[in-house]
């Protein structure tokens, strides 16, 4: 609450809206795009835009975004983006945010920072407790071949790992299960230009049968070339995939933390 309240006295939306998304730009498959979120937080001239980017890094859980943040936190002027960051921080759950987040807890000037701070070393303490949660992703179902099946399941493990939620060992007990699916996969190719529109979901069931989450990703690829063989579609529909399995692990991710 004290994080919304400084946010709103500077004008500062908590939910970084659709808008705020376009601006830090997108990545292929429409991916908000962290590295445009970090140099808008290195270097915009407007406390409002850095904040926003602190936001945008916090809702994302970015790792690489920990030494932005923590710079941010420590140098920063402007209280918002300082406490923005301290919230980030928290939410990321990197073990290198605990002591700069608790020197701005003991040391900052500012007393909303200070508290912003503290709250933020209690969450990373459980995000620390919690994180490694090991992921059984199912044979997965819906539409292409086992080829392409095969690339969203192993981009899915891929993602999920980089983001606290690595591959489970053989016959673990206490595993997240995962059942993915292709909902629609697309191909379409004109002109010389090959157009493939994907969409997928995934649903992470507990040990005990109760869903954790759920999310739906999708991607749209454009390219140009040679005559559209099987061997290249499959790699155009793994790569579309991939970029749809990047969306899906950021929103279960979020919703497991």
């Amino acid at each position: 609450m004290r994080l919304r309240n400084l946010l709103e006295a500077f004008g500062v939306v908590a939910a970084v809206a659709v808008g705020t998304l376009l601006a830090f730009g997108l990545a292929e498959g429409g991916d908000p795009s962290v590295e445009r979120a970090i140099q808008a937080l290195q270097s915009d001239p407007s406390p409002k835009v850095r904040a926003q980017a602190a936001l945008l890094l916090r809702q994302k859980a970015a790792p690489e975004s920990v030494p932005a943040l923590v710079a941010r936190l420590e140098t920063d002027p402007a209280t918002v983006v300082r406490a923005a960051s301290a919230a980030a921080l928290g939410r990321i759950g990197d073990p290198a945010a605990r002591e700069p987040l608790a020197r701005a807890a003991n040391a900052d000037p500012d007393g909303e920072v200070r508290a912003t701070a503290s709250e933020a070393l209690k969450v990373l303490a459980e995000r620390l407790r919690t994180r490694a949660r090991p992921v059984a992703i199912e044979e997965v179902q819906g539409k292409g071949s086992p080829a392409v099946k095969l690339a969203l399941r192993e981009a899915l493990y891929r993602h999920l790992a980089e983001r606290g939620f690595p591959a489970a060992p053989p016959g673990e007990a206490g595993a997240l299960r995962l059942k993915a699916s292709v909902l629609a996969l697309e191909v379409a190719e004109s002109g010389g230009r090959v157009s493939i529109d994907v969409k997928a979901s995934a649903v992470a069931v507990e040990p005990g049968g109760r869903m954790a989450a759920m999310s739906e990703g999708a991607a749209h690829l454009k390219t140009q070339g040679s005559k559209l063989t099987r061997e290249k579609e499959e790699q155009l529909s793994a790569r579309a995939l991939d970029a749809a399995a990047r969306m899906l692990s950021d929103e279960l991710a979020a919703e497991l933390r």
